[in-house]
C-alpha cells in the first residue's frame, strides 16, 4: 500500500528510549557523579518530555550528549542523538533529523548495537523515502540490511526488509515487494515481534491485491486483523487496527466486494483518526473514494478526497500527494469540474515527475543488482569459510584420529611393557625361589655329609679304639698261652687261628683309617689321594696312576674330606663295576681352580644299568654341586669312563697356625 512507514518507525525508536533509570527530578540528577548509570537516568527523565515539552527534553538529551562524551560512553551518545532527532522530526526539520539519526547510528555500530543502529537508520531512509528521495531510501535500506544479516537480530532484519518491500510496492514492483515482504514475514515469526509481523502481513496482502492473488492476501489480512484485535484489547494499539482494516478493504475491492471494502475502509479511517495516524488515515480515504467510484457515489468520493488533501498537505507526504492529486482529477472531471480537474492533474504530473523519474528507477534496479551481487558474493564466503571449517574439522578429526592410535599405541607399549615386567619379574622370583631351594637342598646335604663324616669318624674311632684294641688282647692272650705250652704253636688250628687275628686287626686298622684317614689331616688331599692311589695298585688287580700338578696346598679339612671321599668313591667304582686293569688320577690346581680327572679302561657306562653300590653317580653328582662344583661324565660302551671335577678354592685355603708361648 502507498503510505509511508515514518511514524512507526519514530515509535519504534521511542520506545527504545524507554529502557532505562528512574524517574527522579532534573536537578537532583545533574548533582550526582559524572557516570554512566547517570546518563541513563537522564534517557529515562528525557523520554518522559518527549511529546509533552519537547523544548524542555532538548537540553536533557543534549546534556546526555555532552556527559557521555567525557566518558566515552557511545551508547550514551547514540541515545542522547536519538532524543534530538526524534524532537527535530516532530517540528518537521527533516534535514537536522536525518543528521542526528546517522550521527546515532554512528556512535551505536561503535558500542556494537546493530540492532539500534539499523533502527536510526531506517528511520533516515523513511524520511528520505517521505521526501521523495527513494534513490536514497533504498540505499540506506540495503546498507541496513546487509549489516544485519547473519545476526541475532532477526527481528530488526524482518522490519527492514519489510521497508524495503514497501519501496518496490511504491514503485509498482510488485513482485519484487513480495519477495521481501514474504522474507520480512518469515523473519519476524521466527522472532515473535508480534507489532512489526502485523505491518509485514499487512503490506504483504497489499502488494498480493496488486498482482491479482486476493486468495494469497486474504488469509494474511485476517491474521494481521486477529493479531491486531489481540492487541488492542486495551485500545492502545489504534494505528495497528486501522493497518489491518486497510488491507482488508483493498482486498474486498479488488475481488469486486464493495460492501465489505466500503465498512473495512471505514473503520480504518475511524481507529487511525482516532489514533492519531495521519498517514494511514489518508491512505483509508484514499481506498473509500475508491469504493465510492465502483459504487457510482461521486459526490461522496469527492468530498472524501478533499478532506484527504488537506490532511496530505499538513504532513507532506508526497506518495499520499500522488496518489490523491490522481484520484481528485478524475472525481472533479467525473462531477463536470473541468478546471479543477486539469489543475489536479498538473499538480499529480509534478509529484508524478519527482516520484517515477527515469534515473531514480535506474538507480533502484541498479542497487538491487548490487545488493544481489553481494548477496551472492556473501553466500559463495560463507560457503568457502564453511568448506574451511570442514577442512580444519577434519584435519581436527585426523589429528584425534591420529592422536587416539598414539594414545593406544602408547597404552599398548605400557601395558606390554608392565606385563612383560611383571612376566620377569615372576620368572626372577621363580628363579629366586628354585635358587632358594636349591640352597635349602645344599643345605640339607652338606648336613648329610657333615652328618656322615661325624658318623664315619665316631665309626672309625670305636673300631680303632674299641675293636682293634681287643683283636690285639685276643692275640696277646693266645701267645701267653702258647709259652706256657709249646707244643700248641706247632699246631695248625693256632697259627691259622693267629693269622686270621692278623688278618682281621689289618682289616680293622684298614677301615678306620679310610673312614677317617689320619694321613689326610696330617698331610693333606694330594699326599692322601697319592697313598689312597697307592694301597689301591698294591691290594687289587689295578693299577692306578696318580699325579698331580702345580703347588697344591691345604685347604679347609672339610673340603679336604669331601674331594677325598668323592676321588675314592669314583676309584672304588671303578674297582668294582669297570672290570679295568688301568686308570689314571690326575690333580691340577691353577689360579684359584682345582680340577680332578678320572680315566680308565673298563667297560663304560652300560646304558640303562643303574650304580647301586656305594653312593651313586647321582649322589656323587649332588655332593658336587653342594660344594659348588662341576662334574661331567664321558662314556662310550668298552671305551672306558672319564669323569671330570672342578671346584673353586676361594676361601677355602687353610690358614697356618702360628703357636704362641706364653711367656
Amino acid at each position: 500500500m502507498r503510505r509511508n512507514r515514518l511514524l512507526i518507525c519514530l515509535l519504534c525508536i521511542c520506545i527504545c528510549l524507554s529502557g532505562y533509570g528512574q524517574d527522579t527530578a532534573l536537578q537532583r540528577i545533574l548533582s550526582t557523579p559524572n557516570d554512566t548509570c547517570k546518563v541513563k537516568t537522564l534517557i529515562n527523565h528525557g523520554r518522559t518530555l518527549l511529546d509533552i515539552d519537547n523544548a524542555a527534553a532538548l537540553p536533557v538529551f543534549e546534556k546526555i550528549i555532552s556527559i557521555s562524551k567525557e566518558l566515552k560512553f557511545e551508547k550514551g551518545m547514540g541515545q542522547g542523538r536519538m532524543g534530538i532527532a526524534y524532537i527535530n522530526a516532530q517540528k518537521g526539520a527533516y534535514r537536522e533529523a536525518i543528521e542526528n539519526y546517522k550521527a546515532a547510528a554512528s556512535n551505536l555500530t561503535k558500542a556494537k548495537l546493530l540492532n539500534r543502529a539499523t533502527e536510526c537508520m531506517n528511520v533516515v531512509a523513511t524520511i528520505y523515502d517521505f521526501l521523495g528521495k527513494r534513490d536514497s531510501a533504498i540505499a540506506i535500506y540495503m546498507q541496513s540490511a546487509d549489516m544485519l544479516e547473519n545476526t541475532e537480530y532477526t527481528s530488526a532484519l524482518g522490519s527492514t526488509y519489510c521497508y524495503i518491500g514497501v519501496l518496490y510496492h511504491n514503485a509498482n514492483e510488485y513482485a519484487k515487494a513480495v519477495f521481501y515482504k514474504t522474507k520480512a514475514v518469515d523473519l519476524l515469526r521466527q522472532a515473535k515481534d508480534t507489532v512489526y509481523l502485523i505491518e509485514a502481513l499487512t503490506e504483504l496482502g497489499d502488494s498480493y491485491a496488486k498482482l491479482k492473488q486476493v486468495e494469497k492476501g486474504m488469509p494474511l489480512a485476517y491474521e494481521a486483523l486477529m493479531l491486531a484485535n489481540y492487541l488492542n484489547q486495551d485500545n492502545t494499539s489504534g494505528s495497528i487496527l486501522a493497518t489491518a482494516y486497510y488491507t482488508l478493504a483493498v482486498l474486498h475491492l479488488e475481488n469486486k466486494n464493495l460492501d465489505s471494502a466500503t465498512y473495512e475502509a471505514k473503520l480504518c479511517v475511524t481507529h487511525a483518526e482516532a489514533s492519531g495516524d495521519i498517514n494511514t488515515y489518508a491512505s483509508g480515504v484514499m481506498v473509500l473514494s475508491d469504493c465510492y467510484q465502483q459504487s457510482g457515489e461521486k459526490e461522496e468520493r469527492y468530498a472524501v478526497l478533499m478532506k484527504a488533501l488537506e490532511t496530505c498537505k499538513k504532513v507532506g507526504n508526497v506518495v499520499l500527494l500522488h496518489d490523491a492529486y490522481l484520484r481528485l482529477a478524475d472525481a472533479a472531471f467525473q462531477l463536470g469540474k473541468y478546471s479543477d480537474a486539469y489543475q489536479f492533474h498538473k499538480d499529480f504530473v509534478v509529484y508524478k515527475d519527482s516520484l517515477f523519474n527515469q534515473k531514480s528507477e535506474s538507480l533502484l534496479n541498479e542497487l538491487e543488482v548490487k545488493y544481489q551481487t553481494a548477496q551472492k558474493e556473501k553466500t559463495i564466503v560463507q560457503k568457502n569459510l564453511e568448506v574451511s571449517q570442514k577442512e580444519v574439522q577434519l584435519q581436527k578429526s585426523r589429528q584425534m584420529t591420529m592422536y587416539s592410535v598414539g594414545s593406544t599405541l602408547v597404552a599398548l607399549l605400557v601395558a606390554s611393557l608392565v606385563f612383560f615386567h611383571f612376566r620377569n619379574k615372576r620368572k626372577l622370583d621363580q628363579r629366586h625361589l628354585q635358587s632358594m631351594q636349591q640352597e635349602k637342598e645344599i643345605q640339607l646335604l652338606q648336613a648329610v655329609m657333615q652328618g656322615e663324616e661325624k658318623e664315619r669318624s665316631r665309626i672309625a674311632k670305636d673300631l680303632h679304639d674299641g675293636v682293634a684294641g681287643m683283636l690285639a688282647a685276643v692275640k696277646m692272650h693266645f701267645t701267653s698261652i702258647a709259652l706256657h705250652l709249646n707244643q700248641i704253636l706247632q699246631t695248625e688250628g693256632y697259627q691259622q687261628g693267629i693269622r686270621l687275628l692278623d688278618e682281621a686287626s689289618q682289616e680293622v686298622r684298614k677301615t678306620s683309617h679310610n673312614l677317617m684317614p689320619e694321613i689326610l689331616l696330617q698331610h693333606g688331599l694330594d699326599e692322601a689321594i697319592r697313598r689312597f692311589c697307592n694301597n689301591v695298585t698294591n691290594s687289587s688287580k689295578l693299577t692306578v696312576q696318580y699325579d698331580s700338578i702345580g703347588d697344591i696346598g691345604r685347604f679347609v679339612d672339610s673340603f679336604e674330606l669331601s674331594v677325598y671321599r668323592i676321588v675314592q668313591e669314583l676309584l672304588n667304582n671303578i674297582i668294582k663295576h669297570s672290570k679295568a686293569s688301568e686308570a689314571i688320577v690326575q690333580i691340577t690346581f691353577q689360579s684359584d681352580l682345582l680340577s680332578i680327572t678320572i680315566e680308565d679302561n673298563g667297560i663304560g657306562l652300560v646304558k640303562g644299568a643303574e650304580q647301586k653300590d656305594g653312593i651313586g653317580l647321582r649322589s656323587l653328582q649332588k655332593r658336587v654341586k653342594a660344594m659348588n662344583g662341576k662334574i661331567e661324565f664321558e662314556s662310550a660302551s668298552g671305551q672306558g669312563l672319564n669323569a671330570y671335577l672342578e671346584f673353586e678354592t676361594v676361601g677355602l685355603e687353610k690358614k697356618e697356625e702360628i703357636a704362641i708361648d706364653n711367656f
